[in-house]
């Protein structure tokens, strides 16, 4: 029987200097049906020659430009432009971990009739590669759970990656699952609208993607309008959920996006030396202002959806700093966090996901 296609989409802009390592990694790739789309998003750099130098030297790899648009509407593009069963998000700063990645997701795939197939990373910089993330689910009914969302969306984060999982694109499209169009976080508002619809899920313990800490990405930026963007993820879903007339209950994604948007917030100012805790104390003042923001808040202090979760110690957390929230106690929830931060708690929490690194080896 012949294997189905996997189209590996890569929205391409200013890499150049990992584009061949991203690409070739696909090439080395044992699974026998894998198209290839590189979508040139206006970069200024020698990016589009290289892509076209590609696409002129194996005939199942796409060249395909556009003006700059960004990442999600790239992926779009990418997708329009495929034709295969399947779907795989790749980023072209980063790589394909081993050469039995899309092998792997494909079978369990096929064996599971899934929707998604999610698999574990490793994180590399330099020449250092992490031990691997293990992203800690399991599929079945399991997936119909709050529990489930909060570990795959907040706790672990596997599942608010578009990268590293596979993406059958019948159901992409039968529920015009597009990627939207935000500056960051894309990834998360995209898979929370995929969820929503009521994925077969499947999971497989092998890592398939190395991600590389580029401190030139979007991710490790000063982000301005984080605000804005990160209410309106939350806010869009609702209507999504309204629009299409979805039944269920997922308040709880839009809950918990807005509270990890709380600490995020007091992170990003703490990162900079100009700002510090006043800031903080200041942005957490705005952020409570919006009323999509307190009526999270409100409903995780009177603990909605924080009993359904089985971490003990997020349940403490997380309550107890959504009531000093809703009780307007900005200095000491602020201070809570840089105290956290201080300890490095989170770098703890990093280091623990993630282990020692090691020697990079492919």
């Amino acid at each position: 029987m012949k294997k189905p296609t996997v189209s590996i989409i890569v929205p391409v802009y200013k890499t150049e200097q990992y584009l061949k390592e991203c690409i070739d990694s696909i090439l080395k790739q044992d699974y026998p049906a894998i198209e290839i789309i590189l979508i040139d998003d206006g970069s200024p750099d020698n990016c589009p020659a290289l892509c076209d130098w590609y696409a002129r030297q194996y005939p199942n790899i796409q060249s395909i430009h556009q003006n700059n648009a960004g990442l999600g509407l790239s992926r779009n593009t990418g997708m329009d432009a495929s034709s295969g069963k399947y779907i795989f998000f790749l980023d072209s700063d980063d790589c394909m971990d081993g050469a039995h990645a899309i092998s792997r997701l494909a079978a369990e795939a096929e064996a599971k009739n899934a929707d998604i197939v999610t698999g574990s990373f490793r994180r590399f910089h330099g020449k250092t590669i992490s031990e691997t993330n293990f992203h800690h689910l399991r599929d079945g009914n399991y997936t119909k759970t709050v529990d489930f969302r909060f570990k795959g969306f907040y706790m672990y984060g596997h599942l608010a990656y578009n990268w590293g999982k596979l993406y059958r694109k019948s159901f992409l499209k039968k529920h015009n699952l597009k990627c939207r169009a935000y500056p960051f976080t894309q990834d998360k508002a995209h898979n929370m609208a995929c969820c929503a619809c009521r994925p077969v899920y499947a999971f497989i313990p092998d890592s398939v993607y190395l991600y590389r800490v580029n401190e030139g990405s979007v991710t490790f930026r000063y982000k301005e309008n984080f605000m804005p963007v990160w209410i309106s993820i939350a806010s869009d879903f609702q209507k999504f959920l309204k629009e299409r007339r979805i039944k269920g209950n997922y308040g709880d994604l839009m809950a918990f996006h807005i509270f990890f948007g709380s600490f995020f917030l007091v992170k990003q100012e703490l990162q900079y030396k100009e700002h510090g805790i006043r800031s903080s104390v200041k942005m957490l003042k705005h952020y409570g202002k919006h009323p999509f923001v307190r009526k999270a808040m409100a409903a995780l202090a009177k603990g909605r959806y924080v009993g359904k979760i089985s971490p003990i110690t997020w349940k403490l957390v997380i309550r107890t700093a959504a009531i000093f929230f809703t009780l307007h106690l900005y200095w000491p929830l602020a201070c809570g966090i840089a105290l956290l931060r201080k300890l490095q708690i989170d770098e703890r929490i990093t280091k623990a996901r993630y282990k020692d690194a090691k020697k990079k080896t492919q």
